[in-house]
C-alpha cells in the first residue's frame, strides 16, 4: 500500500487509505457522468459534449484528467475533416469495484458503506418519483435471515458471486450497444445492489 504524501512532510507515514485514481479521477460531477457513459460504451469528446450538453473544451479537459488517472483508455481514431476524433472506453467497470472494496482498510469500509447507501436510497426515491419501479425487470426484496458462521461466510461468498455475474453482464451488454450503434434498445440506467451485513437487533435465544 503506498504512503501518503505531505507539501511539509507530516504525515507522510500513513498510507493511502483509498486509490488516488478514484479520489481525483471523480472529484468532477462532469468526470462522473463521462466516466459512467464510457463505462456504457465507446464515447468521443465530441459525442459526450452533445449528449451532457456541455462546451467541448471542458469536456475534453475532464477527459484527459480521466484518462491520466487510468480510468479511461483510448480506443480508437477516426478522421473527421481534417481533425481526428479519439474514442475511449473505461477500463473501470464499477466507481468502486469489489477488489477496491476488499483493500478498503476495515475502518474505512463504514463511512464508505453509509455513502453509497446514501446514493443507493437516493436512486431508489428518485425512480418512485419519476414512476419507475413498475416494469417487469424491477426487483425489491428483503430476506431477514438467522445465521452462524459458515451460514454468514456462505452468504457472503453468494453476493460476490452475484457481483461478479453482474459486473459480466454489463461488459457483454456495452458490446451489444456498441456492436448496435445506436440501433438497438434504449440504454437504461440500472441500479444494482447487494446488502448483506450483520444488524442491529438480535434473535432471541433458544
Amino acid at each position: 500500500m503506498t504512503k501518503g504524501k505531505s507539501n511539509d512532510g507530516r504525515a507522510s507515514h500513513l498510507p493511502a487509505l483509498v486509490d488516488p485514481r478514484f479520489v481525483k479521477g471523480l472529484s468532477h460531477v462532469l468526470r462522473q457522468h463521462i466516466l459512467v457513459a464510457a463505462v456504457l460504451g465507446e464515447v468521443s469528446p465530441k459525442e459526450l459534449s452533445r449528449a451532457l450538453g456541455e462546451g467541448l473544451s471542458q469536456v475534453s479537459y475532464h477527459v484527459k484528467v480521466l484518462r491520466e488517472e487510468g480510468l479511461i483508455a483510448q480506443t480508437r481514431t477516426e478522421p473527421r475533416r481534417g481533425a481526428v476524433e479519439h474514442y475511449y472506453r473505461a477500463t473501470a467497470k464499477t466507481l468502486l469495484p469489489a477488489k477496491a472494496w476488499r483493500g478498503l482498510r476495515k475502518g474505512l469500509r463504514g463511512a464508505v458503506a453509509a455513502g453509497q447507501a446514501s446514493d443507493l436510497f437516493k436512486d431508489l426515491a428518485d425512480a418512485l418519483q419519476a414512476g419507475k419501479l413498475r416494469g417487469s425487470h424491477d426487483k425489491i426484496t428483503r430476506t431477514p435471515l438467522v445465521l452462524d458462521s459458515e451460514g454468514q461466510r456462505t452468504v457472503k461468498a453468494i453476493a460476490e458471486r452475484a457481483i461478479k455475474e453482474v459486473e459480466r453482464e454489463q461488459g457483454l451488454a456495452a458490446k451489444r450497444m456498441e456492436r448496435a450503434n445506436g440501433n438497438g434498445e434504449r440504454a437504461t440506467g440500472y441500479t444494482f445492489a447487494v446488502l448483506a451485513f450483520e444488524t442491529a437487533w438480535q434473535p432471541p435465544e433458544t
